[in-house]
């Protein structure tokens, strides 16, 4: 259904025809306006957003965000030493203080075979305080409470410095110390209600005792990980002062991390496994190290770590065997004594290259290896040469190893997939998140059950999660796997993840990663498995209500304790209906809302701005903010130079179509707007009448609901508009604009003229 195009008149009380053009794999859901009894009538199915439902049989309702459960003072705080608590995704800056809300004791919630960390902040004080903590008398064997102090970076909490009984914690009279605390839940724990103490004794003061008590659900976290990762990380640099290698691994894989080199210090490279001068059959048959210790041998190494044979039940999930050389060298330039040539070789080397791939998939699978074995083939393709080459690579590996999985650091393109000398799809893309298009990622996984994983780069600006960031909030590693989830994702990569660690010392961000992968358990145990991308899943309300879109997830790390937690006592059965997150938190009532996107300070310049009766509130190019309940997040926001402002006096046009705001690079930005739950009706107005930009289509999401893709704009038709209705859960509507266009390929302009929205009872 095309959206309305604005022909210079206003949209006045009747009948009007909806379109919710979003999901691509679900049918659009039709609604009709009927003005005299106000009646949404409506077919068709959709996915996301709040209300109550039986989707696929399954019910879900809202849980609503308590704010002082999470955050609050403690009462057992002593006189002139406040104690307090956060979520343990909420880092706490330096300049933090208590919150007004008090409450007993530290709560926590977890499954059997999960960590779960709470926070203690103290102070400002003075002096400083003595830290016993006692295990659970009634969790059983296996259980672990783990104390470390929290150490700050640049102002933001980031490190993590064990402690024992007995320790010393000086206070600080300028900012809190905290105290975090990890405790694990051994998988013969009783389910249901346990509790512990932790005593502070202030220097010169009477000791004081602090509850912690926490809820077991009644089920475990499997052993195996659910959400793949591939990490770049030293292996050699987790090994702990006096441990060794099997230490730093099961380290890693307690967190859920799966490091590039599963099998360090050897691996399948064809220089170990092929082509290695210490083999008695060089470049002919498959060597697996016979001549070396257990410790150094392939051999040995692969069914340990691959498999968890004489170690850690199924060992790590994905193993990557081997990769490309650098960036712009797939192969190397010699093999078995035979020279390349260009990126394609010639026929000698591809035939030994080829011999030796078929050698390694027999390897691998007689091996019991070749479900999570892995080769990477490329890195990052920068233009049509590398794409053309990705496929050649792509079509040479399938036709020796068939069975071999291949990945590359590419999203799901034609350009590769559909290469006219022959078509040829890599069974996982790792996909950068900028540059993930989902129309076509999910043809392929559809058409041809292939994978796709994210990546993030240093430089991801808001409004997407950048988890590399020391100074921002922690819901940038933890919300990862829901957003994931939403684009049935199944993975993330990054290229230098030891800078999450402190020697073998995980920070506050490598946990809040655990958080959300151990998150991603809770999904697949609630939804039964892994969603797909042809079929709605019941969960999926679930976790829209928390990540709509790689740009639009929830920033309250509370509010997503508060659905976790709920998700928990799904699965355990203590909660019939699926959660829904809901958030009380704007100040905003419910009701009609007109928004016109400008140049505050220019044109139009009556004030109020009325039109048609209707009284606009200006809004430009402003950060969110809390006071004011409005406001963008994107890259350019405060780039005066590249965040414009554009005024059309075109005749035939009302003001509020003449005046707009776009990112001058075509950036996608995020508006949102803070008002009361509950059902609307949001209309966004694009384009700009003096002319059209056919060749810089529009693209508009309205709460993670598609409404404009690639819309292309001509000077006959250079305005549109498209209406969405939304159930908003969170307190704040959600309205991207902008991004990297599906049919050019490029970042293309979105011109951003107005915004309606309308209660619906």
């Amino acid at each position: 259904m095309d959206p309305k195009v604005l022909d210079g008149t206003e949209r006045t009380r009747g009948r009007y025809h909806v379109s919710n053009i979003g999901h691509p794999l679900i049918a659009a859901a039709v609604f009709w306006v009927l003005p005299a009894a106000g009646i949404w009538l409506g077919c068709g199915d959709q996915r996301s957003h709040g209300g109550s439902s039986n989707q696929n049989n399954v019910n879900w309702t809202p849980v609503v965000l308590d704010p002082g459960e999470f955050t609050y003072e403690l009462t057992e705080s002593p006189q002139g030493l406040p104690l307090w608590t956060t979520s343990s995704t909420h880092k706490v800056v330096t300049n933090e203080r208590p919150p007004d809300d008090s409450r007993s004791g530290l709560t926590l919630f977890a499954a059997r075979n999960e960590f779960e960390p709470v926070q203690l902040l103290m102070g400002p004080g003075s002096g400083g305080v003595t830290v016993q903590v006692e295990p659970f008398s009634d969790l059983g064997a296996g259980q672990r409470v783990n104390l470390a102090q929290i150490g700050y970076e640049s102002g933001w909490a980031e490190h993590l410095l064990p402690v024992t009984n007995g320790d010393h914690i000086a206070l600080s009279d300028d900012r809190p110390e905290g105290l975090w605390i990890t405790v694990y839940v051994p998988p013969n724990a009783p389910a249901g209600n346990h509790e512990t103490t932790l005593t502070l004794t202030p220097d010169g003061g009477a000791a004081v005792t602090i509850p912690i008590r926490l809820t077991v659900f009644d089920f475990a976290l499997p052993d195996r990980v659910g959400f793949a990762t591939q990490l770049n990380v030293s292996i050699s640099d987790l090994i702990p002062e006096g441990g060794t290698v099997d230490d730093a691994k099961a380290m890693l894989l307690r967190h859920r991390f799966t490091p590039k080199s599963v099998t360090w210090p050897s691996g399948f490279r064809w220089n170990i496994t092929w082509d290695n001068p210490k083999s008695t059959d060089r470049c002919e048959t498959f060597w697996d190290e016979p001549d070396e210790p257990d410790a150094y041998a392939i051999r040995w190494l692969a069914p340990r770590y691959m498999l968890g044979k004489d170690w850690i039940g199924e060992g790590f999930p994905n193993a990557m065997i081997f990769q490309f050389v650098d960036n712009s060298t797939p192969r190397p330039a010699t093999f078995c004594g035979i020279d390349r040539g260009d990126q394609y070789g010639t026929t000698a080397y591809n035939a030994k290259w080829s011999q030796f791939l078929t050698a390694l998939q027999a390897y691998l699978d007689d091996h019991g290896l070749l479900e999570k074995a892995y080769y990477y083939v490329q890195n990052e393709p920068q233009d049509a040469a590398d794409a053309k080459l990705a496929a050649y690579l792509c079509r040479l590996t399938k036709a020796a190893a068939p069975n071999l999985r291949i990945a590359i650091s590419e999203e799901p393109k034609p350009e590769i997939a559909e290469d006219p000398e022959g078509g040829c799809g890599y069974d996982v893309w790792i996909a950068h998140v900028r540059a993930y298009r989902q129309d076509y990622a999910w043809k392929r996984q559809q058409d041809f059950g292939e994978q796709v994983w994210f990546y993030s780069l240093d430089q991801d600006p808001d409004p997407y999660f950048n988890p590399t960031r020391i100074d921002a909030q922690g819901m940038n590693q933890r919300i990862i796997p829901w957003v994931a989830w939403h684009y049935r994702a199944s993975g993330w990569a990054y290229y230098d993840f030891g800078r999450f660690f402190d020697g073998p010392r995980p920070t506050i961000r490598a946990e809040l990663f655990r958080e959300g992968f151990e998150d991603y358990e809770y999904l697949l145990l609630a939804a039964g498995g892994p969603p797909h991308v042809d079929e709605a899943n019941p969960l999926d309300s679930t976790v829209d209500s928390a990540a709509s879109s790689l740009t639009s997830w929830t920033r309250n790390a509370d509010a997503l304790m508060v659905l976790r937690r709920e998700l928990g006592r799904y699965i355990e059965g203590s909660r019939s209906t699926l959660p829904v997150l809901e958030i009380q938190g704007s100040n905003r009532p419910r009701g009609a809302y007109s928004i016109n996107f400008q140049d505050p300070a220019g044109q139009p310049t009556a004030d109020p701005l009325v039109v048609d009766a209707t009284t606009y509130l200006k809004v430009g190019w402003q950060p969110w903010n809390d006071q004011d309940e409005l406001g963008w997040y994107g890259e350019h926001v405060t780039d005066p130079s590249i965040a414009l402002y554009g005024y059309d006096d075109t005749a035939g046009y009302s003001e509020v179509q003449k005046s707009y705001l776009y990112d001058d690079y075509g950036r996608d930005s995020l508006f949102e707007f803070g008002i009361e739950n509950g059902r609307y009706l949001v209309t966004v107005g694009v384009g700009r009448p003096a002319r059209g930009y056919p060749n810089d289509p529009h693209n508009v999401t309205i709460e993670g609901q598609d409404v404009l893709h690639d819309w292309v704009t001509t000077d006959s038709e250079p305005v549109h508009e498209a209406t969405a209705m939304v159930d908003l859960t969170d307190s704040r509507l959600s309205v991207e604009f902008g991004g990297r266009s599906d049919l050019t390929g490029d970042w293309a302009y979105t011109f951003a003229a107005y915004l309606w929205v309308e209660p619906v009872e």
